[in-house]
Formats: C-alpha cells, structure tokens, sequence
C-alpha cells in the first residue's frame, strides 16, 4: 500500500487525515511520524513529498523521500 504525503521537512504532526489512513491497517502513528521527521530533517521549513510504502501484512514500512516542488525551493531562496 502506497500513501503520499506533503509534510513540512522534519515538522510532520499527527493529523486526521493520516490517522484515516494508517488507523484501520493498525500502523504505529507515532513511529510513522518520528521516521519522517528524522528523514526529511535536512528540509526543515520546506514542504516535501514523501511516499510511505507500507506492507500491511507484516505492519512494516519505508520511507521515500522526494525532490521537495520547485516554489518550495524558490521560497527558501
């Protein structure tokens, strides 16, 4: 299963939307957050896609993180 996100770079909270998502497959929501956050540290203050992969058979997951949009980029400049 694959989830898409925009997070703010190492400042992703918890919100409704992806308490819907991970909620009913049972993934740990706090966990979640804490790996996003540790992996998109380095873009803190951008808004950053991130692709989570989750095998819900095993509840694990990997984190993709992806080249943050262009006007992101132009507004930390």
């Amino acid at each position: 299963m694959i989830i898409n996100l925009l997070v703010e770079g190492g400042a992703m909270t918890p919100g409704p939307a992806l308490a819907q998502k991970l909620g009913p497959i049972g993934i740990n929501i706090g966990k979640v957050i804490s790996e996003v956050n540790k992996s998109t540290a380095s873009f803190k203050g951008i808004k950053v896609p991130v692709e989570l992969d989750i095998d819900t058979s095993t509840k694990d997951f990997k984190i993709k993180v992806k080249t943050p949009p262009v006007p992101e980029l132009i507004k930390k400049e």
